[in-house]
């Protein structure tokens, strides 16, 4: 059996869907070991062998309440904000607790989140065999790739077909100041600056762990060799969830719809909440809303909207015949998984391409949160539920998905790669094509 070290920044968004993972290595007679924020041990210790606290003493929560920007920030100004002041200090405080671990714990193979940027550094110092999760496999570089974090639609236009090849190059010319401050961590630890962009520094040359289905990614030419689409890796049930009476009491007559916009967008986007219960006014239907914070802090809500702190999306989706929610990757595969519609307002980061995607599909529609009236989302939720073959096309889709047993694929992967200690490669894919 192995020793199984993970390592994630401490977000809910991407510690969470490594968990099924950690289940099935568990299960499989593997030990692991999680090192994350000291916030997330409470989570995450109870399904491990062993916790570590590393980094900084804050939630991705607590974070954006000092950088609330971050919520609306998209391109070129999200990453800035996100290398500058979150991912190169977590990388900074938390690398030499994650090496004294790895010390300390003798793991046989590490397993890093893709917004983890201490990866380059553990991996040159220690030498150990690793991997990558990640839950946007498109800001994966590769031929034919439609450019990531802008939110186009696709199929591209014929600009946007000429520019994609530049698209990659200009991305790393951009973030070559980040480099610079990158590289200066990297030379605290005794460590060469890195041949190649911080953008790729979290990338596996041995085995990169896509948590999504394949299914919502547009073609592509080619994916690197050692790219495994594992499928919806989802979890989202504490252990000390007790399940309501109001809730097993669902649907009622009416249709029912679940709204949520996430624990993050919800601690400074209280404004929507507004316009989403307005819009709630006068539907036939009946709606859940989620808020991650205090409900009394929001306006009052019509008389069709039960205001609840947390569900389960897997306890509450299947219930519905509608979601809106705001694009994130839980939220948008956890839709598709239980074969719902939905309606999309995405504010930052990956979600306008994730709602790109719902879109594309056909399993969906998007609205813009900052502009959108609440007559015009009355008006995208009414033609949602009225629409059969967009609620035909979600269900033929989650059947599709359910498929998928995202933890137990990847396990048996991470295994290849402790067995190996190689690059983990396709099936008929030849070393050459690398």
């Amino acid at each position: 059996m192995a020793r199984y070290l993970f390592v994630s920044i401490p977000a809910a968004g991407h510690v969470h869907p490594t968990l099924p993972i950690v289940q099935a290595l568990m299960e499989r007679g593997h030990e692991v070991g999680y090192a994350s924020g000291p916030g997330l041990e409470q989570t995450v210790a109870p399904l491990v062998t062993r916790y570590f606290a590393a980094g900084p003493a804050m939630t991705s929560e607590e974070a954006l309440t000092r950088w609330p920007e971050m919520g609306r920030l998209r391109g070129r100004q999200g990453l800035d904000l996100l290398a500058r002041d979150v991912m190169f200090p977590f990388a900074a405080t938390a690398a030499r607790e994650v090496l004294d671990a790895v010390t300390a714990w003798q793991p046989d193979v590490l397993v890093f989140d893709s917004f983890t940027h201490v990866a380059s550094i553990v991996v040159d110092t220690c030498g150990l065999p690793w991997a990558t999760t990640t839950v946007i496999p498109g800001l994966m570089e590769s031929k034919g790739a439609h450019p990531f974090g802008m939110g186009l639609p696709y199929p591209p236009s014929p600009l946007q077909r000429l520019a994609t090849p530049l698209f990659w190059p200009l991305l790393r010319f951009a973030a070559r100041r980040h480099d610079r401050q990158f590289n200066g961590i990297r030379a605290e630890f005794g460590l060469p600056p890195i041949r190649d962009s911080f953008l790729k520094s979290t990338q596996s040359s041995f085995l990169v762990l896509a948590l999504m289905p394949p299914e919502l990614e547009y073609p592509r030419r080619a994916w690197p060799p050692h790219v495994h689409f594992v499928g919806p890796s989802l979890w989202d049930r504490p252990r000390d969830y007790a399940i309501p009476d109001w809730l097993e009491d669902l649907p009622g007559e009416r249709p029912l719809i679940y709204a949520t916009i996430g624990t993050v967008q919800s601690i400074y986007q209280a404004e929507f909440f507004g316009t989403l219960f307005d819009a709630a006014r006068g539907l036939d239907a009946d709606m859940v809303v989620t808020t991650g914070g205090n409900p009394a802090d929001l306006p009052a809500p019509p008389g069709n909207v039960r205001v609840e702190r947390y569900v389960p999306n897997s306890l509450i989706i299947p219930k519905t015949k509608l979601v809106v929610h705001h694009g994130g990757a839980s939220s948008t595969v956890g839709t598709l998984l239980h074969g719902k519609p939905a309606v999309i307002a995405p504010f930052a980061h990956d979600q306008p391409d994730n709602a790109q995607r719902v879109r594309w599909l056909g399993v969906g529609t998007v609205v813009d949160p900052f502009t959108v009236s609440s007559t015009a989302l009355r008006g995208a939720v009414e033609g949602a539920l009225a629409s059969t073959a967009m609620r035909d096309r979600a269900a033929s889709l989650g059947e599709q998905l359910r498929e998928y047993d995202a933890g137990q694929t990847a396990a048996k992967l991470l295994e290849e790669l402790a067995e190996a200690q190689a690059p983990v490669y396709r099936k008929g894919i030849r070393h050459a094509e690398a």
